[in-house]
């Protein structure tokens, strides 16, 4: 078996059996395990969501029924001209663009688009734990297997790894 160049990513390992003996736990709420059930029901009351809307129905008749006709999609939506400002006015300078209307764009876009960062995101050091010379095809390649690990000051009653490795590849 070889392994391939492409890294796979398994992400965290949370190891809660290897707790620092130093760290006085009682600081920190207890840890708790939640089940599949536990943990949607658990996240739903942290984020403020009575229920979920129902997926597409089979039925026709239904408001919410699966909609496969192409002919009632809109490939061109009508989007907000770039070049017009929230209140209406337009842009008539690259000073308004800078100041005005691309903070406009890029709020927007973080809102609907890509989402917010959360105000402290915990650092990531990463180690390279193995290095392996291969051929992919006739192509030598360098193939390592890397661990990151998350800043935990947070929680430190976790340890937070992240091992991206190499897949394995069957010849």
């Amino acid at each position: 078996m070889k392994i391939g160049i492409s890294l796979l990513l398994i992400l965290s390992s949370f190891l809660p059996d290897k707790l620092n003996a130093q760290i006085d736990s009682s600081k920190y709420p207890k840890l708790v395990t939640f089940t599949s059930q536990q943990d949607h029901e658990n996240m739903m009351k942290q984020l403020g969501i009575k229920s979920l809307r129902p997926g597409p129905s089979g039925d026709e008749s239904a408001p919410n029924h699966a909609n496969y006709d192409e002919s009632v999609a809109n490939p061109y939506p009508v989007l907000p001209d770039v070049l017009t400002l929230k209140n209406g006015k337009k842009v008539a300078s690259p000073e308004i663009w800078w100041k005005q209307r691309r903070p406009e764009i890029v709020e927007d876009m973080e809102r609907e688009v890509y989402g917010r960062l959360p105000a402290k995101i915990p650092k990531v050091s990463w180690t390279v734990k193995i290095v392996d010379r291969e051929f992919v095809g006739f192509t030598p390649v360098i193939a390592k297997q890397l661990v990151g690990h998350v800043d935990n000051s947070e929680y430190p009653l976790i340890n937070v790894d992240i091992k991206i490795i190499p897949p394995i590849r069957s010849d």
